[in-house]
């Protein structure tokens, strides 16, 4: 056989079958790559949807627990409350009703004298509405002052942050007079005028406005 003649078996049987293999591979690999990229959409499906399931059914389970506490809060049996609220927070604390325990017993604490304690269940509240979230932050105020080692500074700042969250005409004086006499109980008489200042300013209508006046001239 010559030469030209094998030249053109081997084309025919060995180069064509290969390419055609080699094809045949591609479009198996790509149909893989398409199923694997299904396969972990499917995934992603279920495991955001199991997710959700289980946060439901946990704050379900949370909320089954945590009336018993809110009826002994309620009767101002603050200790055995507070061993309930804690018993949510240890093992539902990621859910909402975790996150109200987390509020409840902050304020078990605060009741019991508890400041530091309270302190950490407070601010590990988190809120975002203009009624239970300003509350608290008031309530963490009253911490940073009756606590041992009074911060009055913080505290300050934490019933203006209080005053902005309610921003309303029932709320936001109270809180921003609070704020102005821890200001004059740190020694800033520059920041207590003007929190008064902004009482008189902005909240004129209301009766804590009407007295602000003296405040404002025991800090001028």
């Amino acid at each position: 056989m010559a030469k030209k003649e094998i030249k053109k078996v081997e084309e025919t049987v060995i180069d064509q079958p290969i390419s055609k293999i080699e094809e045949a591979l591609q479009k198996k690999e790509n149909q893989k790559m398409i199923i694997y990229g299904i396969i972990a959409i499917i995934l992603f499906v279920a495991i955001i949807f199991g997710w959700r399931w289980m946060s439901q059914r946990n704050n379900e389970n949370a909320q089954n627990e945590i009336w018993k506490s809110e009826l002994l809060f309620d009767q101002g049996q603050y200790e055995q409350a507070l061993d309930g609220f804690e018993a949510v927070i240890e093992e539902y604390g990621s859910t909402r009703a975790g996150n109200t325990a987390k509020a409840y017993a902050g304020l078990c604490s605060k009741n019991l004298g508890n400041y530091e304690d309270a302190i950490k269940f407070l601010q590990d509240f988190d809120g975002n509405d203009n009624v239970i979230a300003p509350a608290i932050l008031s309530a963490l105020g009253d911490c940073y002052v009756d606590k041992e080692n009074p911060d009055y500074s913080k505290a300050a700042q934490t019933f203006e942050q209080a005053a902005k969250a309610a921003n309303n005409a029932q709320y936001s004086p109270l809180f921003l007079r609070k704020a102005g006499l821890a200001y004059e109980a740190a020694g800033d008489q520059k920041n207590a005028l003007k929190t008064y200042q902004n009482i008189k300013d902005n909240w004129a209508e209301t009766s804590i406005a009407q007295s602000i006046d003296k405040y404002i001239e025991r800090v001028k």
